[in-house]
């Protein structure tokens, strides 16, 4: 059986087809875009850097620094890092998983009262109004200041889209659970 692939390698070389940058920059980076639908943390990114470079698909340099201070490691794609992040991109995702304890919760609402699952999906809903909102203000960035904004704004599309149709879905299962129980 073949093993999965890391695809976090993949987003490392993503964030670096944009410019070279830190460890610390690299997860900045992805916390504030693609961490709305591909996450990655420090334990899973420091190993995965550390990997490209001995595969030479990055390459790393430290930085000079004052007297005391650590040195500043960042990290550069190279021509094969390039080569390896446009095959990937080139393939068809494996995965498109979904893991939704809402959804679970839900799954067995027969154990809580018509009003609980109200009041849940009530809450459901404010939230996705805010996440909403912070999709919005995002796309105003991204459009201010991004040399590249067509794919990332279409991978934000996205998520607007299904927030909007989650709301949609929100109000009309709450309807339901009103004339259910009326």
């Amino acid at each position: 059986m073949k093993q999965r692939e890391n695809k976090t390698r993949y987003a490392v070389l993503g964030m670096l087809s944009f410019s070279p940058k830190s460890g610390y920059e690299i997860g900045k980076a992805i916390q504030n875009s693609t961490n709305y639908f591909w996450s990655e943390s420090d334990g899973q990114l420091y190993p995965i850097l550390k990997q490209l470079t001995e595969e030479g698909l990055v390459t790393c340099v430290e930085s000079e620094t004052l007297p005391g201070k650590r040195s500043k490691k960042m990290y550069e794609m190279t021509d094969e890092g390039q080569a390896a992040l446009l095959d990937w991109l080139r393939q068809p995702p494996v995965t498109f998983t979904v893991r939704n304890e809402f959804l679970l919760q839900l799954f067995f609402g027969h154990e809580l009262s018509w009003q609980e699952n109200r009041d849940k999906i009530k809450a459901l809903k404010m939230q996705l109004k805010q996440e909403l909102a912070v999709y919005d203000s995002i796309e105003e960035r991204i459009k201010e200041n991004s040399k590249h904004p067509t794919y990332l704004l279409m991978s934000l599309a996205y998520g607007q889209y299904a927030t909007r149709a989650e709301i949609a879905w929100c109000e009309d299962m709450i309807k339901q659970l009103d004339v259910h129980h009326a």
